[in-house]
């Protein structure tokens, strides 16, 4: 399971549609998006810049992938261009940081390769100067298996967010595990440790139509939690992660971390620096959005709910390096909002007075009362909160300890919107008026629906409604707001909205989806067999194999000298539909150069290999 080198090899994906929930197909390989067939993403906007992200699947050793940007879809009104290179050591992803952009402004973006062009994509800059509108979609909690991303296409299609914050958990590392239906089984079907077994997670998640839809129409402003690496992860180690059987913890979060900047569109804040992801992203005088890592930059371990040490003022959640950025980012921020983007819950949730989960930040209370003390000290206002990871949706006040009141919300030092999950379970059993009655700074919480929160702010508010998806088993979907609430600029508390966020008018079009003409110079290829990925190339020892399959096949495959003759051979007797992996038993091989051969009854296809060792 742990040294499984993987090959994303074949796509059965000639006639492909939209599947239907239990058919064991998968609608996320589209023949028209070759080469790109994990679609595009844009990422990190500042107001003269935005990342741009694609991934080729080439079988080529290097690849050069052209882009462009402008002002329609059309690309009459071009106002950027240039080349990228990728290889293998990028994992074929390809990201550029496109500069001298203006602010407040919406783009569209492709790539192109050997003439061929990806899908469409579509930005925005962020503003400069005195504005008085943004509006956010936050995302947590994308579990493939257990069900649709229907909350990314319902953002999608609403066409009414600047830009989409996803607070953590935007894959799983988790094996098998039950599904809605095999075509959503986890891939590679095991426990994921390696930087090969990163990569092909992220990437299945990247074929999942409504998530490729969602990226294509809107930036990205991400942070990871725990299971971009593994459950309950700190910075040296994690509850779900054993050193020894399932090697060493430092280098399973460097893959982690490592996949996570190939397969996002962020931006490193320091060059060729993966462990940093804290970052401010402004929108004009309104709002800075303060992303912070709440995860591996500085937490120490967890400790029990019950234990004194979550008192102790030397444990941290955040580590000294990041608070002190932190709490400077708090005091230097010139907007009317003050955004902390971050992974687990601000406010306290007790039951008898006991902390109910000490991984939030009710295990780190001296972390907690830094950041409190530090903005009542210094007088800042407008202080909110994004939250994920509990799979459930809150709306809370700050509470200031004994000083404050629930009746009134003097006492609250901010406010704090915790969104649902994309997929992930919740605990709908728990009975909520408990949970209120204990935590009267808790407005609302819902446990049991998925979803996501939409925020809006302007210069006198900002409200949240908290958005749920009537099922995530089935495609066909229907939303309703559960709840609206809102802080007035200068309260520190909420307080209950009159109405849901109204729609938004005057967004630009949206790139072209994919059930319209929307690829130009698009080969229309049917192909039966697709190489998507040779993994590892150059390789060592073993190879792997992950088929993308539409029907059932018999793959025989081969190992070939550069002349042509066969230095290995087998069978792959009875693959299934959707993603399979095998490990290919090559054998003892001297260094040099290879071909591999992958063959159904009705194609054949090839990669070049390099052997090492």
């Amino acid at each position: 399971m742990k040294n499984i080198f993987l090959l994303l090899a074949l796509v059965c994906a000639a006639g492909l549609v939209h599947a239907q929930p239990g058919s064991g197909m998968r609608s996320s390989v589209n023949p028209q998006l070759a080469p790109f067939y994990h679609g595009v993403a844009s990422g990190d906007p500042l107001s003269d810049r935005v990342i741009l992200w694609t991934r080729i699947t080439t079988a080529d050793p290097t690849a050069t992938v052209e882009w462009e940007m402008a002002l329609d879809t059309n690309f009459t009104l071009l106002v950027q261009s240039g080349i990228v290179t990728t290889d293998q050591s990028k994992d074929y992803c390809v990201k550029t940081d496109v500069s001298g952009l203006q602010a407040g402004t919406w783009y569209y973006y492709r790539f192109r390769h050997q003439g061929v062009n990806s899908m469409i994509g579509r930005t925005r800059t962020t503003p400069s100067g005195s504005i008085n509108e943004l509006r956010l979609a936050v995302v947590s909690c994308s579990n493939l298996p257990v069900g649709y991303f229907n909350a990314y296409r319902d953002i999608a299609r609403r066409n009414e967010v600047d830009a989409v914050v996803h607070l953590g958990d935007y894959i799983y590392e988790y094996g098998s595990t039950s599904s809605i239906d095999t075509s959503r089984s986890a891939d590679p079907p095991v426990e994921i440790t390696s930087l090969a077994d990163y990569r092909m997670r992220h990437s299945q998640y990247k074929l999942d139509p409504d998530l490729r839809y969602c990226h294509q129409q809107y930036p990205f402003i991400t942070v990871w939690d725990d299971h971009e690496t593994t459950n309950n992860s700190w910075r040296d180690g994690a509850e779900n992660h054993t050193d020894g059987a399932e090697g060493n913890w430092q280098d399973r979060k460097s893959f982690g971390r490592r996949a996570y900047f190939e397969w996002m569109p962020i931006r490193e804040q320091q060059a060729g620096n993966d462990s940093i992801i804290r970052r401010t992203i402004r929108w004009g005088n309104l709002v800075d959005l303060i992303m912070v890592d709440t995860r591996l930059e500085g937490r120490d371990e967890q400790v029990g709910a019950t234990s004194a040490a979550v008192n102790d003022t030397n444990r941290t959640l955040l580590g000294a390096d990041q608070r002190q950025w932190l709490l400077s980012e708090l005091s230097n921020s010139p907007s009317t909002w003050k955004v902390m983007g971050n992974q687990v819950m601000v406010a306290p949730l007790t039951i008898f007075g006991t902390p109910v989960n000490a991984d939030q930040w009710d295990g780190y209370t001296a972390d907690r009362r830094r950041v409190y003390d530090h903005i009542l000290n210094n007088n800042i206002s407008n202080f909110v909160v994004f939250t994920g990871d509990i799979h459930s949706a809150w709306s809370n006040d700050l509470p200031n300890g004994s000083a404050y009141n629930s009746s009134t919300g003097a006492g609250s030092v901010g406010v704090e919107f915790v969104c649902s999950s994309v997929t992930s379970g919740g605990a709908p059993s728990v009975p909520q008026n408990i949970i209120q009655s204990a935590n009267p700074h808790i407005k609302f919480v819902e446990l049991g629906k998925r979803g996501y929160t939409l925020v809006d702010f302007n210069a006198q508010r900002v409200q949240g409604d908290h958005i749920f998806v009537s099922t995530i088993t089935n495609r066909n979907f229907t939303t309703e707001v559960g709840a609206s609430w809102l802080s007035a600029a200068g309260t520190r508390f909420l307080s209950r909205a009159s109405g849901a966020i109204p729609a938004r008018s005057g967004m630009p079009y949206q790139a072209p989806p994919l059930d319209e003409p929307s690829i130009p110079n698009s080969t229309g290829r049917t192909d039966e067999m697709v190489v998507l990925q040779c993994f590892p190339n150059p390789f060592e020892q073993n190879l792997g194999v992950q088929l993308y399959l539409e029907k059932p096949e018999s793959i025989s495959w081969q190992l070939l000298a550069l002349d042509g003759r066969m230095i290995r051979s087998g069978n792959i007797p009875a693959a299934e539909p959707g993603l399979n992996s095998w490990l290919v038993p090559v054998g003892e091989l001297a260094a040099g150069q290879y071909t591999f051969s992958l063959r159904t009854s009705t194609q054949q296809a090839y990669s070049k290999l390099i052997k090492t060792k």
